[in-house]
């Protein structure tokens, strides 16, 4: 079989072969019933498949999830040091069948996780959830390790009947009527490149129909210069921040906007001279979040095409079926 994120069935009936993000072939008992997750994002996405019961170990950004508020099923769950430096011994401890981490940019790859776990018989694969471009086959992946191939079919099937929308809307608009993004981090004059798989970020707003105001650039994040964001003169520029689940008005996100908009060295960008500054969470453009900011995105930047589509009732949905969340926080600042 041609190596591709996906699985397909072995010889036993007791272990399914798969092949993770980072082209790694990885046979696992079938269904996977203990996981370490290394990650807040594959402990979201075994939620929204139904089997959040079946993580057995976290790192120390899954636990802030869980402080937040966001993972509360998880409090009792044991704390395996961080995603950069895992406590081998703490996870060899909880004897889990399979430890999921990020597949590639952020060390330590699979292969070194892998090697650490090996003499325990601990299998590590390796899945991001971050990347609009193979997130479906991901969820395909994840629902086949864990036995959960029709509630990801289910999952998949309500992102696709949005991206399918955008997609179709997004024919009609020529390339020359596509905007410029400047995507700025919650560090002034901080952005991201597509570096390798990257952070996620261009590729983002590649699928809402936007350009990507750096596309050369290869690094993960980089600082830019203010006067030659001002030269590549974005439509649209968003501003990422933590706030989101937990904000409770818009006037932290107004503040932030009110301080882009006065910047005297972007004052002459048609994003600032239109009124096209937004403030948006991380919640809906970081990590596991960036699968919702299509839909974030094409609704700020093409408004008069997407007249129908209404991200926050998308995001409530989503929080209701596929997190059993009621919906709170603020996302999106000014919302169009």
């Amino acid at each position: 079989m041609a190596l591709g994120i996906g699985a397909y069935a072995s010889s036993s009936d007791e272990v399914i072969t798969i092949v993770d993000s980072a082209g790694r072939e990885v046979t696992v008992p079938y269904p996977v019933k203990s996981v370490v997750v290394l990650w807040s994002n594959p402990a979201k996405e075994m939620r929204a498949l139904g089997a959040v019961d079946r993580i057995v170990g976290m790192d120390q950004s899954t636990k802030d999830e869980v402080d937040k508020g966001t993972l509360p099923e998880l409090a009792n769950v044991p704390v395996v040091g961080t995603q950069e430096e895992p406590n081998y011994e703490k996870i060899a401890e909880l004897k889990p069948d399979v430890v999921i981490c990020l597949s590639a940019g952020y060390p330590p790859e699979p292969d070194e996780v892998q090697k650490k776990l090996e003499p325990f018989g601990i299998k590590v694969v390796g899945l991001d959830f971050y990347r609009t471009e193979v997130w479906f086959d991901e969820i395909r992946t994840l629902g086949r390790m864990l036995g959960k191939e029709a509630e990801a079919e289910e999952y998949m099937s309500f992102f696709r009947s949005y991206y399918d929308l955008i997609n179709r809307t997004l024919a009609t608009i020529p390339d020359s009527d596509r905007k410029t993004v400047y995507f700025e981090g919650a560090k002034k004059y901080l952005t991201y490149g597509g570096a390798g798989y990257g952070s996620g970020i261009p590729n983002m707003i590649r699928a809402a129909g936007g350009k990507d105001l750096y596309p050369e650039r290869s690094e993960l994040a980089f600082e830019v210069d203010p006067e030659d964001v001002a030269r590549r003169n974005p439509d649209v520029i968003f501003k990422g921040t933590t706030l989101g689940w937990n904000a409770e008005s818009e006037e932290q996100f107004k503040a932030i906007r009110d301080e882009i908009m006065s910047r005297p060295e972007l004052a002459n960008t048609k994003a600032v001279k239109n009124g096209e500054v937004y403030v948006i969470s991380f919640d809906v453009t970081g990590g596991a979040g960036k699968k919702f900011g299509p839909v974030f995105l094409a609704k700020v930047l093409y408004p008069d095409k997407f007249k129908d589509l209404d991200p926050i009732e998308f995001y409530r949905e989503y929080l209701k079926r596929f997190q059993g969340l009621e919906y709170r926080g603020i996302y999106l600042y000014p919302n169009p």
